[in-house]
């Protein structure tokens, strides 16, 4: 938002406008293989990464925030999903989602216990959850559970392309359970490489008194740990009551360009 000029004795600095970044790549259709399945939070309910590879083409192009609806039959008729995608678009060896298992969701269950080899139907890159490049701020990224994964793709692309361009990256995940920090191995190797990438994560229910990080909601988070909002851009990820108070507290907060992407 661009504010009001004052008089020439008191100019106040204009907030840079962001515009929604224009999708690069359009979707289509693909016979997307499943390559493997394996589990990375195994307590139930468990949250497992699923590759694909494709039929008669490579990893297709997308941008990092995207997603991919797939495509499978439940009693006898065709129904499809949304997953995000958790790998970055350079990586052409397969294509990564991450997949909680719901109680009573069939899709979620179904693609746990898929067999390598099989072949699904599925559209994309699909959506509009994309980061502008250049990167014109520095950026926080507040993820819960498995909102976690288009962030993933996002900083994987930003290191392999170099993009931080001295920009600093907040990622601000919050979780139940300890076993619950998926990509966490990635995310602290990421952190030690790289000094302007900072992780905080907090766990609402501490199960082991061995952890001795942040305790509570992403929330909290925000308003001890974050600094300077107004030269800050927000990315939130995850469940729709959770993405609806954050993104709330983010505009009280006055950051300079908030995006959000929930899921029901």
């Amino acid at each position: 938002m661009m504010r009001e000029t004052a008089s020439a004795k008191a100019a106040v600095p204009q907030k840079q406008v962001i515009h929604e970044a224009p999708v690069k790549f359009r979707s289509g259709k693909h016979t997307a293989i499943v390559k493997e399945v394996f589990d990375i939070a195994p307590q139930f309910p468990p949250t497992y990464l699923i590759r694909f590879t494709f039929e008669n083409e490579g990893v297709f192009d997308f941008e990092p925030g995207q997603f991919i609806s797939i495509f499978a039959e439940k009693d006898g008729k065709r129904i499809s999903r949304p997953y995000s995608i958790a790998s970055w678009p350079e990586n052409k060896a397969y294509l990564e989602l991450c997949i909680k298992v719901v109680e009573g969701g069939f899709m979620s269950n179904y693609l746990h216990h898929v067999r390598p080899g099989t072949k699904l139907p599925t559209i994309g890159p699909l959506g509009r959850f994309v980061m502008q490049e250049p990167i014109p701020y520095d950026t926080v990224f507040v993820a819960t559970g498995t909102g976690v994964a288009p962030f993933i793709a996002m900083m994987g692309h930003i290191w392999e392309r170099g993009l931080d361009g001295g920009r600093e990256f907040h990622m601000v995940f919050g979780v139940r359970y300890v076993h619950d920090l998926i990509y966490r191995d990635l995310i602290e190797r990421w952190e030690r490489e790289h000094r302007n990438f900072h992780f905080y994560p907090t766990i609402s229910r501490p199960e082991t008194p061995t952890w001795k990080g942040r305790v509570g909601y992403v929330q909290k988070v925000l308003e001890n740990d974050i600094k300077d909002y107004a030269n800050k851009q927000v990315f939130i990820c995850g469940l729709h009551d959770m993405v609806e108070d954050v993104n709330n507290l983010c505009k009280r907060l006055g950051f300079a360009y908030v995006r959000f992407e929930k899921w029901d």
